[in-house]
């Protein structure tokens, strides 16, 4: 994360937002203001500085289906129509050089079907040079609407009906596929995102002939509306939807096969929201902050809002001075080498623990030290609080991915020998099955958590470093425990159900169940 700027707020409703940039530096937005589908009515907003400041202007030229000619000119594509037709009328926009006035072109679209034909919302320029557009509409004797896309080979003068991505003849979905996009990969093949009902799957699809055909759906994400993808010009696969929240979804690998998932706004917006890329590994998302869940209900107040992102490719999060040999074998690995904490490096994030010249006091810190037992510094954790937040204070991860298995890895030494109780504990857990399982460690004892209940093992940790290993998986609900090194099951169990779950990792407390202190040599886990 970058930056977080209001571009405007109102006691209306704000929501829809469809923006495009331009290589000079301008953005042109539309969104709607006032309660969905009662008094909603459409404004235009326009920077000339990359979002940096921002001005309403009456002048009818969005970010919807806005796209540069190859004459360098700014372009927008509409038709709404709802009525039942083989042909539609499509109006081309072409902006004057002084960016205030504008000249139409009218073309007719010719569809393979008696339909309707409303046009939605990102127009993808193929390495071939034809233009690819997405439309939506009701077929004549079908109750759902149905998705496709036409093409122009006249940089956007002229249209053609180019294909149907999706079609739901028999009812499957809730509205039936409607609003989509396509985005132009690598290697030639074409994605198409494709919306199918407010609390029904957004679909992905895949074309390897330039979009005239289509292969099996694939679904994207439980739900999602209007989506939107680019292909940044590192090759990177960003995709937009949600509702509920808004999620940002990204393919380093731009093969469309695998995502990771970031969370932009957990609110009850409309989820209509625009990417740009502004410069190399630098995105800007644009949405609304708007009670769209209570759409007929007036709010306090809405806002138009711009996050900017900074896109860094990093595989593993390893620090480039690792030498640990155990790091090469997890995906995600912290140690103190670097002399960082693991949330400098945005590995993990830090709740309740302080440095030491902070938290002595509380009786919960962390420090970074030398010791003559490694080759390597170490992290150095205190958990000796009796008062909130501290008493929890730990290190954890939530992971948005749909996740089925991990593999967590830990070197532990336990510092304070006068104590038999539990000094530090590791926790993971899954959203898929609304479960997890955590390991404790004490000088004597390990304490696990198996279906619900906290087994008590005898385990003789002592004051040297001893090194673990927990794999669980969500499909079959079980879990175990090695020590590093030995193939031997140390202690293998139930995940314990938990309707709150979300996909995560803890370490060090977390519960206030531990009282200690502890020496970490490392941290490293791998996801599947």
């Amino acid at each position: 994360p970058r930056s977080l700027t209001m571009v405007a707020s109102s006691s209306e409703h704000m929501n829809f937002c469809f923006a495009q940039n331009f290589p000079d530096g301008s953005i042109y937005m539309n969104h709607s203001e006032g309660i969905h589908t009662i008094r909603e009515y459409s404004v235009w907003r326009r920077s000339f500085d990359n979002g940096k400041t921002w001005e309403k202007t009456p002048f009818v030229f969005g970010g919807m289906n806005a796209f540069l000619n190859n004459k360098g000119q700014k372009c927008q594509v509409s038709a709404w129509s709802d009525t039942l037709s083989t042909t539609h009328q499509i109006n081309l926009r072409v902006l004057n050089d002084d960016q205030n006035g504008f000249t139409d072109y009218k073309s007719t679209l010719n569809l393979p079907f008696e339909g309707s034909c409303r046009l939605h919302r990102e127009v993808a320029r193929l390495k071939d040079g034809r233009l690819l557009l997405t439309g939506y509409g009701y077929v004549k004797g079908f109750a759902k609407l149905h998705a496709f896309v036409i093409e122009s080979k006249d940089d956007g003068r002229t249209w053609n009906y180019l294909s149907t991505i999706m079609d739901d003849r028999n009812n499957q979905t809730a509205e039936g596929p409607n609003e989509a996009t396509v985005v132009e990969l690598a290697n030639g093949d074409i994605l198409a995102f494709v919306r199918t009902g407010g609390n029904d799957p957004l679909y992905q699809f895949r074309s390897t002939d330039g979009g005239k055909t289509w292969g099996e759906k694939t679904k994207f994400a439980d739900t999602g509306v209007c989506p939107s993808a680019k292909i940044l010009s590192n090759g990177t696969l960003i995709v937009t939807t949600g509702r509920p929240f808004l999620h940002l979804y990204i393919d380093f690998a731009g093969n469309g096969k695998k995502y990771q998932r970031y969370t932009v706004w957990n609110g009850s917006g409309s989820s209509y929201a625009s990417t740009l890329e502004l410069e190399p590994n630098k995105i800007m998302v644009i949405y609304d902050e708007s009670d769209f869940s209570k759409w007929r209900n007036q709010s306090c107040f809405s806002r138009i809002m711009t996050a900017v992102f900074d896109i860094v490719k990093d595989d593993s999060l390893k620090l480039p001075d690792v030498t640990n040999p155990k790091a090469d074998k997890y995906q995600y690995f912290y140690s103190a080498e670097s002399r960082k904490a693991p949330t400098d490096k945005n590995l993990f994030f830090n709740f309740g623990m302080l440095e030491k010249a902070h938290g002595a006091k509380h009786g919960c810190y962390f420090e970074i030290q030398n010791i003559a037992e490694r080759p390597y510094p170490i992290l150095h954790l205190v958990f000796k609080s009796q008062a909130s937040p501290y008493k929890f204070a730990h290190y954890f991860k939530d992971i948005e991915e749909n996740i089925s298995k991990i593999e967590a890895a830990w070197e532990v030494r336990i510092s304070d020998m006068s104590l038999d109780n539990p000094q530090f504990r590791v926790l993971v857990g899954f959203a898929k099955t609304k479960s997890f399982t955590y390991v404790c460690i004490g000088k004597n004892h390990l304490w696990i958590l198996d279906n619900n209940k906290l087994a008590k093992i005898p385990f003789n940790a002592g004051n040297n470093f001893k090194s673990f290993i927990l794999k669980a998986d969500a499909n079959t609900n079980t879990f175990s425990l090695y020590e590093d090194n030995n193939p031997k099951v140390l202690y293998s169990g139930k995940l314990t159900p938990d309707k709150n779950m979300i996909n995560k990792i803890n370490f060090g407390d977390g519960s206030g169940l531990i009282h200690g202190e502890v020496d970490l040599s490392y941290f490293g886990y791998n996801i599947e």
